[in-house]
């Protein structure tokens, strides 16, 4: 089992304490950096509060993820349908 390890990420200015497993703080920190990107970018585009601009760059990285992950399926089953086509072309 990792180490547990207590950290403080910095979002908005704003630190939040954790406490995560050791082997997953760079996951973390990466998270918060890339949150901080994105609001700064924000912050040049929109005017709003604090707490918008945290839920509109979740929703962005959600987005990214989902996008993500249909692209991982696409591919799986592209390279599926050409196993298929193979196969029946051998037979």
């Amino acid at each position: 089992m990792a180490a547990k390890r207590r950290i403080k990420l910095k979002v908005i200015g704003k630190e939040y304490p954790m406490t995560i497993q050791q082997n997953e703080e760079e996951k973390f920190r990466r998270a918060a950096q890339d949150l901080n990107a994105l609001i700064s970018a924000y912050k040049t585009r929109f005017v709003a509060e604090p707490e918008d601009y945290l839920a509109m760059a979740a929703a962005d990285k959600v987005g990214l993820e989902m996008d993500r992950k249909l692209s991982d399926e696409e591919k799986a089953l592209s390279e599926l349908e050409q196993e298929i086509d193979d196969y029946l072309n051998k037979i």
